[in-house]
């Protein structure tokens, strides 16, 4: 069975059932902290399971994408040496939420797979949480399984929980029996075994809990099912493959891989198979990953990425010499996912161009940082152990992932201190200040139904009362005058988080005291503003929240502009454009998109002009709620980044133009935006720009100032306005022939006390020496007099420059008397003893200070002395 029928009959058995089918969320997990990347298809339903949002359906069904290769759950390491650990894989699940619970859910997984999948029942085995009685006797009495076939298991096996807190329960797994043939001989050996032989198809997990950060199980509110079925492994077992590298899955970019290498991947072992399984798994990973918003970087989910890739690039050298190798695979990937994941046919180009980016930045460090590891290898020998500092140092100087180091170690028969690197990586950490945890995720004695009513889409000013008061991260009943406080009101206008707009300035007031507020979060879902309290404050007390309002006003102006921003941007270039990020200031707008090209001026005016014409024509700005299906099937852009409710999403629509799910706030009319002007445009990765712009009137602003500089300047040239661009260019070019026509004379003048400089060389411990010092001329002439003197009589000199405030300094030494003299141990002198910082080469050393010692001279001869 193809791997496209397996997903179109699973789809359709719990349709059947009343499942509601779900598309998959996206790798990027939208506001949960708690996870690098969606690990399993319950991700997106985590708030369903702990009760906190709910859906129109109580049953559903998907095949979610999913990356392992961060965190807790991190298989790369054993990506490519195994048979089924992969990076990036897609899970079947299906989900009750307070419907139904084990009975039916062990029903629906036997029927799937022994009557749709007609898999042999006298092959299937299961294994249930070792003081699950219920599941044990429906599996041996309700669905009549032997109990040779029934296994229990401890936590370890059958007890899942998706991170370090959050929904967890007990589970029954299926396996099915691949033949002894595949097992380790063993005459107990069994499901849990650590062989080949009986491969785990289905994991059904019954939501019972809430794991809490102590390490406690709380009950959840209602149970539910949460299950979850490797694609990848139940098309291997379906098509009678021993390896998930030679289903129709993987088969297409390893065929490709063979063709443009000329290596035939059925006669590989070892490394070079290696070599293919890595690749075909890390391009569906990162082509993937890249396609959801995620970029290359240093850090987070960013840095797990860019490890994906320049692992991939290490085993690519393995089959080709061609640095475009990998990323060309992402056109095999688009080909047999595209009608899946349709948006990846949109982003083919920029899937590529960040590949290949990312490829050709590491290719340099590869070279070196091998050159490093190896020249360290062979002078620890006798350890066989890359140190924990060496393996730092590889990583944050050289940009080294630490797999990569481990990978190349192990070639060579060497283990890596990874306890060591983590000490280091610790000390780096807390020296930069980071921090791991956010200090008000959980507030010491606050009420878990705390919950501030949102009053600022409609109003400016809100009369209340205080529900709670944060001092100290502890919720207090209450404070004196003076205390720092995080005042919680029960309905409040301030905004504070919502299509990257920043949270609202404003006031409290609290009896007859007005007192500014220092910042406004969320703690919990209240929403708290952060004051000095002006008098003794207690819960209960009537509190008047005001939002400053020529801020919001110039905020809602910007978060409008970046909605029309984007339409113009996806007008003009088409559905390439995506939002990556954005910053929604009450001062500027900053725009974060996917464009694999550059923007010419001619390009910025046009975007401009069709921005400034939607102002002009004064559309009015429609804003309703709907469910997040109808806002989609209406056209409705999504970021990546966020999180929707899919019954109830807010939808800002510019009629004809611009339909938007945005939380933020906006204005009523384009008009009232006034006016946007571009300032910035640049690019931030491969495939990745940023526009900064102005609204309203910090256009007006700008256009002021900009019409006061031009005016000023024709006033002063005593030419019209429109001639001013050209004079100003007219006077650079001028300048800049002065400055060339002044270092010619100078180079000339330098050149012409050459010969007479020439006499003076002495001779210092059989080294010709010249000292020499000149008034205000340039580093760059004195060099080149300096190399030609050199060329003709080889020695040791040393130019000097004194300026205003500042010298400059350059010295040579020729290469007959380079090994002679350590000139790295001479800069290192020339600070210590002569107050000049300077660096280079082995040849020639340049830099400056802030004056040259009267002795200097005779001090260098010292050195010379001493040193040759």
């Amino acid at each position: 069975m193809k791997s496209k029928e397996l997903r179109q009959k699973f789809f359709d058995f719990f349709k059947k059932h009343g499942h509601e089918q779900v598309a998959s969320s996206s790798l990027i997990p939208a506001e949960d902290p708690t996870l690098l990347f969606a690990n399993a298809g319950m991700n997106q339903f985590k708030d369903v399971f702990l009760g906190k949002e709910k859906r129109s359906y109580n049953k559903a069904t998907s095949i979610q994408k999913c990356v392992r290769a961060g965190g807790k759950h991190n298989d790369l390491d054993n990506v490519g040496f195994t048979k089924r650990h992969l990076t990036f894989f897609e899970m079947m699940g299906n989900f009750s939420f307070g419907d139904y619970f084990k009975q039916d859910a062990i029903k629906y997984a036997w029927e799937f797979l022994t009557k749709e999948l007609s898999l042999p029942i006298e092959k299937l085995h299961v294994s249930v949480f070792e003081t699950d009685d219920e599941a044990y006797n429906i599996w041996k009495d309700e669905m009549g399984i032997s109990t040779q076939h029934i296994h229990r298991l401890g936590a370890s096996e059958n007890f899942w929980q998706m991170g370090d807190t959050g929904p967890c329960g007990p589970c029954t797994e299926i396996y099915i029996d691949r033949g002894p043939e595949h097992g380790c001989g063993n005459a107990d050996c069994a499901p849990g075994c650590d062989c080949d032989r009986f491969l785990e198809l289905w994991n059904l997990v019954f939501m019972q809990f809430d794991r809490q950060p102590d390490g406690t199980d709380k009950s959840l509110t209602r149970t539910g099912v949460d299950t979850g079925m490797g694609l990848e492994r139940v098309a291997a077992t379906l098509q009678g493959k021993d390896s998930v590298y030679e289903t129709d899955i993987f088969m297409p970019i390893i065929d490709h891989l063979s063709k443009v290498t000329g290596i035939d991947y059925t006669k590989q072992t070892g490394d070079m198979k290696a070599a293919f399984q890595v690749l075909a798994d890390h391009i569906r990973s990162s082509s993937l990953l890249i396609n959801d918003g995620c970029a290359p970087s240093n850090d987070g989910r960013g840095y797990v990425l860019r490890k994906i890739i320049r692992r991939a690039a290490l085993f690519a050298q393995k089959l080709s010499d061609d640095q475009d190798l990998f990323p060309n695979l992402s056109t095999v990937v688009v080909q047999e996912l595209g009608d899946v994941y349709p948006e990846l046919k949109t982003k083919q180009r920029l899937i590529k161009e960040v590949l290949k980016s990312e490829i050709d930045k590491f290719a340099t460090n590869l070279v070196r940082g091998k050159q490093i590891l190896q020249k360290y290898m062979n002078e620890h020998k006798k350890s066989k152990m890359v140190s924990g500092e060496q393996a730092f140092k590889m990583y944050d100087t050289y940009g080294f992932p630490t797999e990569l180091t481990e990978l190349i170690a192990k070639e060579h028969d060497f283990a890596v201190d990874m306890e060591g690197f983590a000490k280091h990586m610790a000390k780096q950490k807390a020296q930069s200040g980071k921090k791991t945890t956010d200090d008000f995720a959980h507030i010491k004695d606050l009420d878990e139904a705390i919950s501030s009513a949102f009053t600022g889409y409609d109003e400016l000013k809100t009369s209340s009362k205080i529900i709670a008061l944060v001092h100290d991260f502890t919720s207090v009943d209450k404070v004196s005058a003076g205390s720092n406080v995080f005042v919680i009101a029960e309905q409040s206008p301030f905004f504070i988080v919502g299509g990257g707009q920043v949270p609202d300035n404003g006031w409290l007031t609290i009896g007859d005291k007005k007192v500014p507020i220092k910042s406004v979060r969320f703690i919990q879902k209240g929403i708290a503003a952060e004051i000095e309290a002006p008098v003794d404050i207690k819960v209960g007390d009537a509190v008047v929240s005001e939002v400053h309002k020529q801020k919001r006003i110039d905020a809602m102006k910007n978060h409008t502009a970046t909605h029309l921003l984007q339409a113009a941007l996806i007008e003009l270039f088409g559905n390439q454009i995506k939002q990556s990020g954005s910053l929604v200031h009450p001062d500027y707008l900053r725009f974060d998109f996917t464009y694999h090209g550059t923007l010419s001026e001619a390009d910025i005016k046009k975007v401009e002009d069709i921005v400034n014409d939607k102002i002009r024509a004064n559309i009015p700005v429609d804003i309703q709620q709907m469910a997040y299906r109808d806002a989609i099937k209406m056209g409705a852009l999504a970021f990546f980044g966020d999180k929707y409710n899919p019954e109830n999403v807010r939808v800002v629509n510019v009629p004809e133009f611009s339909v938007e799910l945005c939380g933020g706030t906006h204005v009523p009319q384009t008009g009232d935006i006034g006016t946007f002007k571009i300032t910035q445009e640049q690019a931030l990765a491969a495939g990745h720009r940023r526009i900064f712009a102005l609204s309203g009137p910090k256009a007006i602003d700008l256009y002021q100032e900009t019409f006061n500089t031009v005016k000023n300047l024709s006033h002063l040239f005593k030419i019209k306005h429109e001639k001013v661009l050209d004079t100003v260019e007219k006077l650079n070019t001028q300048h800049k022939e002065l400055q060339k026509e002044l270092k010619r004379s100078q180079q000339q003048l330098l050149n012409a006390q050459m010969a007479s400089l020439a006499d003076n060389i002495e001779i210092v411990n059989d080294v010709p020496f010249l000292y020499a010092t000149f008034k205000d001329m340039p580093l760059d002439a004195l060099k080149e007099s300096m190399l030609q003197l050199a060329n003709k009589k080889p020695g040791l000199y040393f130019f000097g420059s004194q300026g205003d405030n500042r010298v400059t300094f350059v010295a040579t030494i020729s290469e007959a008397f380079a090994d002679r003299l350590d000139f790295k141990k001479f800069g290192t002198w020339l600070k210590e003893e002569a107050n000049l910082q300077g660096g280079g080469s082995k040849n020639i050393l340049q830099g400056g200070g802030t004056k040259l010692d009267a002795n200097l001279k005779d001090l260098l001869k010292e050195w010379i002395a001493k040193n040759n």
